[in-house]
């Protein structure tokens, strides 16, 4: 896929945007079992992702954060690799 710089870029667009549909939405539109769900289902997608592959797409979320103007949606971006398990989370100090 190197080849397609962009087009990885759009495809995580895309992931990114339906993740944060199922977020966002109101339980009138989705169910939040639903939502949940797909959600899970996306992370483990993900997951199935070499480690070099998490590595590149946790730098292509971070160029789109810094390029995201709508505060709420740099957030999502930024807590988006954690959130979606593409990186390890800190162990808590004991």
């Amino acid at each position: 896929m190197n080849e397609f710089p962009g087009l990885v870029q759009q495809l995580l667009r895309v992931v990114v945007a339906y993740t944060w549909f199922f977020e966002s939405c109101d339980e009138d539109v989705v169910d939040g079992d639903t939502a949940i769900k797909q959600q899970e289902q996306a992370a483990y997608l993900l997951g199935q992702l070499s480690e070099a592959d998490k590595s590149r797409l946790v730098g292509e979320l971070a160029a789109l954060a810094a390029d995201e103007t709508d505060p709420a949606c740099r957030e999502f971006l930024v807590a988006y690799s954690s959130a979606m398990g593409l990186v390890e989370e800190d162990a808590p100090d004991r």
